[in-house]
Parts: structure tokens; C-alpha cells; sequence
């Protein structure tokens, strides 16, 4: 854990990247007229819309503090969420997506659980989707958001995954700055940003609440695409020359299974690649796990002959 003196404030800048999407971004702007707690300030990221998003933020200039800056288009959210980082003012940056809304207590329920000792709030978030499909993945109505590990957060997202959705998460401004922000390449942006803050010694902090909403839509399904294998591949190969040498082998154990599970769900020549790079002395589970998905593979192509 990284020693530093820290400042205490429960000021906060709600910061929104948003690409088009003018009626969802309407959604996520009135859930933060709704708040039971006005005092915070909104910076709205225009990342290069076609749409006209001054119009419609100019619609809250009464009843939000609200600044809408704009770039050309990045081609993804984290140039964007950067822009909104670097110009708010304040101790604290709690990220809204533009198609995701938070419930009226949400900023009341933050500012009251923030103190001296934490440097990034999580908390859940419900699923929405506009077809209602409880199998989908994410399926409606569940909940986003999972309990972490804050004895070694950075050991509990490789082994587990990323728990914290990006719309449910508040983070010190300074320490984020300290560890780069948002990383702009084709990546998961997200879940790069808090492997980097809990090696840099962030002290996590969730709230065991449901304050939001995320948006899944009706169009996101159950399978993965080629361009999520190939995020997620960016992202692993990033973290593997960034995390402390403790981390490296687990993680390359852990990243090789997830990868060659995508992979087989899109049936790409590397599924067995990866799998062979689960090592059996540090996570037996997985490299057991591996094997009888490689052994399943085997026999289906052997009964489709």
C-alpha cells in the first residue's frame, strides 16, 4: 500500500462521455435533476456527435451545473472521460455513461459513506434491457457489481474479473491522474483503469446498495464478438507489462483461460494456444476447467465428421 497524505472533500464532478444518443443522454441528465443532493457539478464530454448534444444540455443550464466540452471524435470514451477528469475542479469524479441513469439518493448515499480512507466507491447497478430477457447476458433486472477483495484488489480483479461498473464507480481525481487516467487504445478502458489503481495502492470501498440503472439495451447477446476477444487480448497483453512481477503468473494463467473461453465461443484457432498457458501449479482449478473444455471441443469435432 502506497503511503501519501490525502485531502478530505465530498465535492464532485459527474462526468459523461457521450457519443450521439440524445434521448438516453436526456434519461441520464434527468436521474441527476432528480437527486435529493443538487450540490455536485456535471460535465457533459461530447466525443465528435453528429447530433446536436448543446442543445440538449443547454435545456439543464437551470436546474444543473452543467459544462459541455467537446473533442473530435476518439473513437472510444476514454479520451473523452479524460477531458472531464482534467477540467473538473473538485476531490472527486463519479462517472455517469450517457445511456445509464442513478436513482434520487445516489449522490446523497456517496457524499455521506466518503472519508480520509477510501479512493474509489463502488456500489451495483440494476440491469435494464428494452426487451426484458431475463437469459440474455446481462440478463434484466440483475444486478451489476460484485463484492472485492480490498485486502489485495488487484489479486481479486485478475482472479475474478472486473467488479465494478464503470456508472457505479467514484474515484479520487488526483490518485486518478497519478496512474494516467483512462487508457485511449482499443482496449477495456475500464477495467485497465482500476487494475492500475489498485497496483498503485487505491483503497476500495463498496457500498452493498443498488443506486442505478445500466442500459443493456435489446441488442447485446449472450455470445461474444470478435472485437470484445480482441479488447480484452489488448487489455491482457497491456497488464502484463504493467503489473508487479507478485501478479504476473497468475495473471497470465487467469487472462489465458478467459481469452480461450471467447475463443471457443468463436471457435478461433488460438482457443488451444491460450489454454496451454494456464499454468497447473498456480490455478489447478482453471487448467482442470481448461482441459475438459479442450476434451468437449475435441469430441464435438470428432461427432460432426
Amino acid at each position: 500500500m502506497n503511503q501519501r497524505q490525502t485531502e478530505f472533500g465530498n465535492d464532485i464532478t459527474v462526468v459523461i462521455p457521450t457519443r450521439n444518443r440524445c434521448q438516453e443522454l436526456t434519461r441520464a441528465l434527468d436521474s441527476l435533476v432528480a437527486q435529493t443532493d443538487s450540490d455536485f457539478e456535471v460535465i457533459v464530454c461530447d466525443d465528435g456527435s453528429t447530433e446536436d448534444i448543446a442543445a440538449v444540455t443547454h435545456k439543464y443550464a437551470e436546474t444543473l451545473r452543467i459544462r459541455l466540452l467537446r473533442i473530435e471524435n476518439s473513437g472510444g470514451p476514454g479520451r473523452a472521460r479524460n477531458l472531464g477528469i482534467d477540467s473538473a475542479q473538485t476531490t472527486w469524479i463519479s462517472f455517469l455513461d450517457s445511456d445509464d441513469w442513478w436513482f434520487p439518493t445516489r449522490i446523497k448515499r456517496l457524499k455521506a459513506s466518503l472519508t480520509l480512507e477510501d479512493d474509489v466507491i463502488h456500489h451495483q447497478l440494476r440491469v435494464e434491457r428494452a426487451d426484458r430477457n431475463t437469459e440474455a447476458i446481462p440478463a434484466h433486472s440483475s444486478l451489476l457489481g460484485a463484492p472485492l477483495d480490498v485486502a489485495d484488489p488487484a489479486m481479486h480483479m485478475i482472479r475474478f474479473g472486473n467488479p465494478l461498473a464503470t456508472s457505479a464507480t467514484t474515484v479520487r481525481k488526483k490518485l486518478l491522474q497519478e496512474v494516467g487516467g483512462f487508457n485511449v487504445t482499443d482496449l477495456i478502458e475500464d477495467f485497465d483503469a482500476w487494475l492500475r489503481l489498485a497496483c498503485h495502492g487505491a483503497r476500495f470501498k463498496r457500498l452493498p446498495e443498488v443506486l442505478g440503472a445500466y442500459w443493456a439495451g435489446g441488442d447485446q447477446l449472450s455470445k461474444v464478438s470478435v472485437r470484445q476477444y480482441q479488447r480484452y487480448r489488448n487489455l491482457f497483453d497491456h497488464q502484463l507489462t504493467l503489473l508487479p512481477e507478485r501478479y504476473r503468473a497468475y495473471a497470465q494463467s487467469n487472462f489465458s483461460y478467459l481469452l480461450g473461453s471467447y475463443a471457443l465461443q468463436l471457435n478461433l484457432p488460438s482457443t488451444q494456444d491460450h489454454f496451454c498457458q494456464i499454468s497447473l501449479a498456480q490455478e489447478p482449478r482453471l487448467w482442470s476447467k481448461a482441459k475438459l473444455k479442450l476434451l468437449r471441443m475435441k469430441l464435438s469435432s470428432i461427432f460432426k465428421k
